[in-house]
């Protein structure tokens, strides 16, 4: 079972003058028979108080499971660093573990700016919101450099932001355009009326169409249909 770990780094004095936050791997490690393999091939002894239950192998270092991580045994919390060489038999079952996202985009900026518009193209939800995400940072954050995390479940939703610059974010409106509200064609005995709202007026003006027996009329900046009159 593989999974992030985040780590909070700085110093715990008054006078800390830095925090930041980083995303590690995590394999989790659950089955009896390959935790006594890990604990014999490591020459590591299990507690005395309660048996080993589970391993948490963190990638402190980023660059694949070995060396300079640190193993964290359940339920006793102990730790342990491995240095130096690790045995082959655990290297290679280390090999095997790799996360696997259940989405991921990795994109340049400018290739990034085209996810929208494909996504709706393809029809792709996950695409799409992505894209959407990506423009709001676009139009809101105006540097480089940004890292987030969302988690959402049945109790609520957490948003976290960090290594960014707080005076690269800007407000801006959101992108507005006219608003129409259609209406369902009306039953034999209902009127219709749908509205249309403009910015600015630029004139008046009434038709009958004597087709659909519909009558139109823009006044003050507004759009409006009506039934003919019996």
């Amino acid at each position: 079972m593989l999974g992030l770990i985040f780590i909070m780094g700085g110093y715990r004095a008054a006078r800390a003058q830095h925090f930041d936050q980083l995303t590690r791997p995590i394999a989790s490690i659950e089955s009896e028979t390959l935790i006594d393999t890990i604990l014999g091939e490591l020459l590591i002894l299990a507690p005395d108080t309660a048996r080993v239950t589970r391993i948490d192998v963190v990638d402190l270092t980023a660059n694949g499971y070995g060396p300079d991580d640190v193993l964290i045994l359940y339920p006793s919390l102990e730790t342990y660093l491995l240095r130096g060489g690790v045995p082959t038999r655990v290297q290679t079952i280390m090999k095997q573990w790799e996360l696997e996202a259940d989405y991921r985009l990795d994109a340049s900026l400018a290739e990034s700016e085209k996810v929208e518009d494909e996504a709706h193209r393809q029809k792709s939800a996950t695409d799409a919101l992505t894209g959407t995400v990506i423009g709001a940072i676009g139009r809101y954050y105006h540097a480089a450099e940004i890292e987030m995390r969302l988690s959402r479940d049945e109790t609520g939703l957490r948003l976290e932001m960090w290594n960014f610059d707080p005076e690269a974010m800007q407000y801006a409106p959101p992108p507005q355009g006219v608003a129409c509200v259609p209406s369902e064609l009306p039953a034999p005995h209902l009127a219709l009326e749908q509205r249309f709202r403009f910015r600015q007026p630029r004139f008046i003006l009434a038709f009958r169409d004597p087709g659909a027996c519909l009558v139109t009329i823009l006044k003050d900046g507004e759009m409006q249909t009506r039934p003919c009159a019996p």
